[in-house]
């Protein structure tokens, strides 16, 4: 949720379990050899008391339930930063899916956090509210680790919406999206070159040439399709076929009011801006324009 790591004092207190669990390591192995040599004997004569043997400062128990109720409070303090990251662009497709996911991610956790704090302090307290055998409560560890994995590899699938995320930059408009402001704040890829590039390929018509396409784009702005999709949401607002329209049509009004239609006929006009046929064409002129071509041709 944070474009870089910063290292604050008060990390040092997420180490606390871990820093007691040292001390008891050194604790047991400064003692004479019998000492853990009876650790182990006792651990395998009786394995069901093993985690409430003393080891050093705390047992096995202890530790167990301290690490997670760690967890579990360390969670619950990101809630306001949770809250500020899901309020950022709430209305980008992209950012939806995210929101989506990182919520299930920490609801997933926070959930096993809160299970395994749960029996952890039964087992410390030697009750079992709920009567579940020590198999059933293995197996629900692995499910949830499980889940948890499944979860965590899930951006796998969508990268996009993963890079930088929210590094902020500063957008430079292209020529079809003049009225985006220039101080835009947007998230993500290295923007302003990928603006660059992108004015350069219109200016070469390449939007214009039948067939040209969003893998096409993305081999011109040199990144993979998923970027440049992810591009194109971010600081156009719209999807990569949405813009090319967008230009195709405006090239298609440039011709009719030039008078390009007196010395040649509609098959040549749709060529020149790059639609495959003329029901391609009229569909996506009156969805752009909210009127149709002939009647934009009368006027």
């Amino acid at each position: 949720m944070e474009d870089t790591f910063r290292w604050k004092w008060q990390y040092i207190f997420l180490f606390i379990p871990f820093i007691l669990s040292l001390i008891d390591v050194a604790i047991v192995f400064s003692k004479p050899a019998d000492y853990y040599s009876q650790i182990v004997v006792n651990a395998i004569t009786f394995p069901t008391d093993r985690f409430s043997a003393q080891y050093g400062l705390l047992s096995l128990n202890e530790h167990y339930s301290l690490r997670h109720l760690w967890q579990l409070l360390y969670l619950l303090s990101l809630v306001p930063l949770l809250k500020r990251f899901l309020a950022i662009n709430p209305n980008d497709k992209l950012k939806i899916i995210l929101n989506r996911w990182l919520l299930l991610f920490y609801t997933a956790l926070t959930l096993m956090a809160f299970i395994t704090l749960f029996f952890g302090v039964e087992r410390l307290l030697g009750i079992n509210t709920l009567n579940v055998s020590n198999t059933s409560l293995y197996t629900l560890h692995l499910v949830l680790l499980l889940v948890l994995l499944i979860i965590s590899i899930a951006p796998l699938y969508f990268p996009s919406i993963l890079y930088g995320f929210p590094k902020n930059q500063l957008l430079v408009s292209s020529s079809i999206s003049k009225s985006t402001s220039s101080e835009e704040q947007i998230y993500g890829l290295d923007n302003k070159e990928l603006n660059k590039s992108l004015l350069a390929i219109e200016q070469k018509d390449e939007f214009l040439k039948q067939g040209f396409n969003l893998k096409a784009c993305a081999q011109l702005l040199h990144v993979p399709p998923y970027h440049a999709a992810y591009f194109f949401y971010q600081t156009k607002g719209i999807s990569f076929t949405a813009y090319r329209n967008k230009i195709r049509v405006e090239k298609a009004r440039q011709l009719i009011d030039s008078g390009f239609l007196e010395s040649n006929d509609l098959n040549v006009l749709i060529s020149s801006c790059g639609f495959n046929n003329k029901s391609d064409f009229e569909k996506t002129f009156e969805k752009l324009t909210t009127t149709s071509y002939n009647n934009y041709q009368l006027k």
